[in-house]
């Protein structure tokens, strides 16, 4: 039997790579502006964090009881749960809310497992953190285009069109899946696999608090100072534009030099300090000149992040299934904490305590992962 052929290793002939990119566009086009979108509907940010809370919470619940992954009938069902997720805010009701609370939590099980298993399954050793920063690269360019798109949709025909139109563009990615998505299953025992998982858990808990300091926390913020979607479309298009290019080049160095915990020491001392500077903003300029800094390093660092768990274990189902589990277990235990200091419209401690996360990281990939470089 002969191996694979060495195309189906390439960039573009990675369909998790075409199905994350086609999910990030059409995601970053909307959902996006989710936030921004409850703020309107009378939400306080404290509510919008919890939001966050909940679906992690049930996610991680959800992903524990999943005994197996079907690689295509998994992915396509994630789809459709997007499309319906997106029909909730055309009929928004104070039952949406918690729907929606549902709906992310079923679909962080059902696509975001296996379509990182698709991704990621022919990376080739030695090059993970090069896979890993175009795992990183669509997110990145899809931001830096689609938000502003969003935002003229919004300003022209509001959010109903928006949202139904997001409902349409979903089923497009599901109907593509029946025809280039492999028949695959995988049994996953809860247990045995997080046993597996080992020297990674409390990393992958840490690295969970840190992507939701950028993708919760900040965005939610934020909404002090942006009023309009417009204000919303260019923030974000603003943090797409930022570390693409850079994350790139420095994650085939690390793959080159194989100086992972020595590239990230230096950006997690970086980003504590970027982070902490977070503390005295007072106005828009400011704000976007913190934020660039801090989308910069985070950039950055998140294909070394993930590249590191990647050289650890093998990147089967079962790896995803632990590291999916662990990271949301530590995005809600950390976002419960922020949304108690929303609550209460004290947002000092809240980057103090990310402060200090971003600040242990690095010293526990030391502690925790000898074999690293």
């Amino acid at each position: 039997m002969t191996s694979s052929p060495p195309a189906k290793k390439t960039l573009l002939s990675n369909r998790g790579f075409l199905f994350l990119t086609l999910n990030t566009a059409i995601a970053v086009f909307s959902f996006s502006f989710v936030p921004f979108f409850l703020q309107q509907n009378g939400y306080s940010l404290w509510q919008i964090i919890l939001l966050y809370v909940l679906y992690t919470s049930l996610a991680s619940f959800c992903i524990m009881i999943i005994p197996f992954f079907r690689l295509r009938n998994f992915i396509i069902l994630g789809f459709v749960l997007h499309s319906l997720a997106a029909l909730l805010f055309v009929w928004f009701s104070p039952a949406s809310y918690f729907l929606y609370v549902i709906l992310l939590a079923l679909i962080t099980t059902f696509y975001w497992v296996p379509l990182n298993w698709l991704f990621f399954r022919h990376a080739e050793q030695g090059k993970h953190a090069t896979h890993s920063s175009f795992y990183f690269l669509a997110p990145g360019i899809a931001s830096l285009l689609l938000p502003p798109l969003g935002a003229f949709v919004i300003r022209l025909w509001g959010f109903h069109v928006l949202f139904s139109l997001t409902a349409v563009l979903y089923l497009i990615p599901a109907v593509l899946g029946f025809y280039l998505l492999p028949k695959e299953k995988e049994t996953t025992p809860f247990w045995n696999g997080l046993r597996e998982y080992k020297g990674l858990k409390s990393i992958t808990f840490l690295e969970g608090a840190i992507h939701f300091f950028g993708g919760v926390i900040l965005p939610t913020y934020g909404l002090l100072f942006f009023k309009t979607e417009s204000d919303v479309g260019i923030f974000l298009s603003y943090l797409g534009a930022l570390a693409v290019i850079l994350a790139v080049f420095l994650s085939r160095r690390s793959d080159t030099l194989h100086r992972r915990k020595t590239l990230l020491s230096y950006l997690f001392i970086a980003t504590t300090i970027t982070i902490l500077g977070f503390i005295f903003v007072k106005t828009k300029i400011q704000w976007f000149v913190v934020v660039g800094f801090f989308t910069l390093l985070t950039g950055l660092s998140s294909p070394l992040r993930l590249a590191i768990s990647l050289d650890e274990k093998a990147a089967t189902a079962t790896f995803w299934k632990s590291r999916e589990f662990c990271l949301n277990v530590g995005r809600a235990s950390t976002l419960a904490i922020a949304a108690f200091f929303f609550f209460h419209q004290q947002y000092l401690p809240v980057f103090v305590l990310y402060g200090l996360i971003t600040l242990l990281y690095p010293w526990m990939v030391h502690v925790k992962l000898k074999n690293v470089e």
